[in-house]
């Protein structure tokens, strides 16, 4: 590619390109230009900086990630919902490697624009607890629990750290944290 066909949006699917193929988060401006065969600075002319091209890939992630999850809970409620949810979240994350730890990566404390755009797949999971009648302080406890259960299983597996019983179902285990996440909503008023 010569740099009169090169645009922003040129740039950032191919930095995605790159996420599905490396299956890692990171996204070198080096390597985007050599995979487009230009050199570095002409990325310049279109994208101030890596941390702005990482925010649009994370923009899109975050939507495709959002859309994932919107679909696969559409009509469903509570326990339904929650099920559908993680089944979803495992699965998007098993196929879509490196933009999930793009997702996983981005936000934090300080950065508010990566909070906000990140907002939109928190919401979710609060609209579906919002379904058990829960506090909003509830809702805050329960939501994080949820995610650090969800995320717990990709990254152990991802870390190699469940090989032993190799021979039973993490799908099953899996399930079972999340019956256990269901169980513990249920019981918290008795």
């Amino acid at each position: 590619m010569n740099s009169k066909g090169l645009s922003r949006e040129v740039i950032v699917k191919e930095a995605i390109n790159y996420i599905r193929e490396s299956n890692q988060e990171i996204i070198s401006l080096h390597e985007i230009a050599r995979r487009l065969g230009i050199k570095t600075p002409s990325l310049y002319n279109h994208i101030k900086s890596n941390k702005e091209l990482q925010y649009d890939v994370f923009k899109y992630a975050i939507n495709l990630f959002v859309d994932n999850q919107k679909e696969a809970i559409k009509g469903l409620k509570k326990d339904d919902a929650i099920k559908a949810f993680s089944n979803a979240y495992y699965n998007f994350a098993k196929e879509n490697k490196g933009l999930y730890k793009l997702i996983m990566s981005i936000p934090s404390k300080d950065d508010e624009y990566a909070k906000e755009i990140a907002l939109p797949l928190l919401n979710i999971v609060v609209e579906i607890l919002k379904e058990y009648e829960l506090t909003d302080f509830e809702i805050a406890h329960w939501q994080r629990v949820f995610r650090a259960i969800l995320h717990g299983f990709i990254s152990e597996e991802e870390l190699g750290y469940f090989y032993f019983y190799g021979d039973i179902s993490l799908y099953d285990s899996q399930n079972l944290a999340i019956q256990c996440f269901l169980d513990g909503i249920k019981a918290r008023k008795h």
